[in-house]
């Protein structure tokens, strides 16, 4: 295949790496359904506070830095307009309406996500020749799993491209010999663990080209010591208050780990042999894919057991020589280092309890690349667009037909999970339909309890006056900005109609919070007693095991007690489930972050109480002063 050819075809996977990820880009928006895209966008923006330390570390904070310096920018350009007068109307704006805030931060996801089809194909191309970097490049840009995550202001597909450069690189110094770049490697590895802790398992790649070099002499001992300092030096540099505040530091990282390898969430498998089951039948067969797994591990052996073959008599000539792309050493280095660390992937997220697909995003791109080669090799497309010696390789049209014929299918595979997905994300979410729904027929002042991941209501004010005496809301850390940040909240909060008592459910205030409902069925019931509301809302995503009608049928279902309770205390009056289906790798329909089925019942338990242990003005009569009523 020439270049210009390949030039061509790739700009168009990039065009449609780009569309796939900006269609539905807003999905949500203005509310905050995902809970992790706040881990990011909140600690950012506290950094306008003049403190740089997130004081949070369950994450580590390149990522936190960089979006920072986006909102720079973006208040800058603000203030110019005139539309921002001081750091104050910047925290106002994100208080107001998050969406710019927030599509931001996705479209860094977005940004990564498309340089990282970009690298796949280069690092396709050197292992494997032109055709094999174009078909992983494709697989990168349609992939579900990738796809998905490049939709989310999350480190993920951020610390997938960091990994996919230091893979890069670490084989550029297999074709370049150079110390230089295996450091470079090092250093693209400690980033990538500054974005997210687990990204340092691509180390295993850099070492990996180190352990290849040395076996043939082309490389010092010394680099390996380098790599390392320089993997450090790199985590230090987008994490710094890692050294600063140890003790912070340290704490956070202890519970972080606590919670993936303790937690006993939905994920939980308590065998290796389950463990297995729910990597590869979960993250890898529904977020890759099947037929692509097949071509990768089929192209981890074939280019292995050529690799070696051809490779003895294809060595290296003098020290410093550059290899040609798709030469035999390189070809045998790129399947190794591929192989390497996407079982070290593998293996970490066995070994944790927490299964989550997203663990599995980095190594798409070295999947990809051989499932690419796979393709070609099967195919006896061969390797190289110019042999060592400088002469192109002849194919025959039959072959190629063929290898684009599978090439296409396996795309076609690939990518439609991908367009499920996004066309979901395009349809209106399910807890904006129930908001909207509650706006237009509750009566403002009624008491609501909500439960996790529901709609996101208008607390009344004196429940927001509460709340500030005891400095239980505001935004992430900041300390000495907090105060103003809170009566900015309080003075927006004011303004927002109607306004609703709302209890929530597991995630929320501690002031204004009852039981999820979990096992313990009875105590949410009992805290539902006593609150006496007017209504309760309820998600098929806060009790994964709740069998719900409209959800997948869970596998451990909890105890009916809530709803057998729910269906003798209350009426059900609106429910919204998915319009478009849109595939699951971890949880299912239903269950997943995206358009949980959302039930309204009208409870017929009596008057609501009085707001518990609170001392303050009866919600409805508050909510009518402000309206003027």
């Amino acid at each position: 295949m020439s270049r210009r050819n390949a030039t061509i075809i790739l700009i168009v996977i990039i065009g449609v790496a780009l569309w796939i990820r900006i269609w539905g880009i807003g999905w949500g928006l203005p509310h905050a359904y995902h809970p992790d895209e706040g881990s990011i966008l909140i600690h950012s923006l506290g950094f306008g506070t003049g403190d740089m330390n997130p004081h949070w570390f369950r994450w580590p904070s390149l990522m936190m830095y960089f979006v920072f310096g986006l909102y720079a920018v973006f208040y800058l350009i603000g203030k110019a307009a005139g539309t921002f007068g001081g750091p104050l109307d910047l925290a106002r704006a994100y208080l107001t309406d998050l969406t710019p805030f927030w599509l931001i931060g996705r479209y860094v996801s977005v940004a990564a996500g498309v340089a990282t089809v970009w690298t796949t194909y280069l690092f396709g191309r050197t292992a494997f020749g032109r055709a094999a970097g174009l078909i992983a490049a494709a697989l990168v840009a349609v992939g579900f799993l990738h796809v998905r995550d490049s939709h989310y202001a999350t480190p993920d597909v951020a610390t997938t491209f960091l990994a996919s450069v230091s893979l890069l690189f670490a084989l550029y110094a297999v074709r370049s010999g150079r110390a230089s770049q295996l450091v470079l490697s090092g250093l693209l590895a400690g980033l990538a663990a500054s974005t997210k802790y687990p990204g340092v398992i691509v180390f295993a790649g850099t070492l990996t080209a180190f352990v290849f070099l040395v076996s043939r002499r082309a490389i010092a001992a010394w680099v390996l010591p380098a790599a390392i300092v320089a993997c450090v030096v790199g985590f230090v540099i987008g994490t710094p208050y890692s050294v600063v505040s140890a003790g912070e530091f340290s704490r956070d990282v202890l519970m972080q780990f606590t919670m993936v390898s303790e937690s006993g969430v939905a994920q939980e498998a308590s065998s290796i042999w389950r463990g297995l089951g729910e990597v590869f039948g979960k993250s890898l067969g529904r977020g890759v894919g099947y037929p692509v797994l097949l071509l990768a591990v089929l192209g981890f052996v074939l280019a292995l057991s050529r690799g070696v073959a051809e490779g003895r008599g294809a060595r290296r000539g003098r020290a410093g020589d550059k290899l040609e792309p798709g030469h035999p050493e390189l070809r045998l280095a790129g399947a190794l280092i591929s192989l390497v660390y996407v079982v070290c992937v593998l293996l970490f997220l066995i070994a944790i309890t927490v299964k989550r697909s997203t663990y599995v995003t980095p190594a798409i791109p070295a999947i990809a690349a051989m499932a690419g080669a796979g393709i070609v090799l099967l195919l006896g497309l061969g390797t190289f667009d110019r042999t060592p010696g400088g002469r192109g390789t002849s194919r025959a049209p039959s072959a190629v037909a063929a290898a684009t014929t599978v090439a296409i299918v396996v795309l076609a595979f690939a990518a439609w999970p991908s367009l499920r997905f996004v066309r979901a994300l395009d349809a209106t979410d399910t807890r904006t339909q129930a908001k909207q729904w509650v706006e237009e027929n509750i009566e403002a002042g009624s008491t609501v309890v909500v439960e996790s991941y529901g709609p996101e209501l208008n607390r009344a004010t004196a429940q927001l006056e509460h709340a500030i005496e005891a400095d239980k809301t505001g935004v992430s850390s900041w300390s000495a900005s907090k105060r103003r940040i809170n009566e900015l909240e309080l003075d927006i909060g004011r303004a927002r109609h109607p306004q609703y008592r709302i209890f929530g459910s597991g995630w929320g205030q501690e002031l204004f919070r009852i039981p999820e409902a979990g096992d313990d069925q009875a105590a949410m019931i009992a805290a539902i007693e006593e609150i006496r509301p007017d209504y309760l809302v309820i998600t098929s995503k806060a009790d994964q095991r709740r069998p719900m009608e409209g959800a997948e049928p869970p596998g451990t279902p909890s105890p009916s007690t809530l709803l057998d309770w729910i269906g003798e205390n209350g009426v059900r009056v609106a429910r919204f489930a998915e319009t478009f289906p849109m595939p699951s790798i971890d949880r299912g329909p239903g269950r997943s972050f995206h358009n949980p089925v959302v039930e309204i019942y009208e409870l017929t338990l009596g008057d609501a109480a009085e707001v518990m242990d609170a001392g303050t003005t009866d919600a409805t009569e508050h909510a009518e002063e402000e309206s003027g009523g």
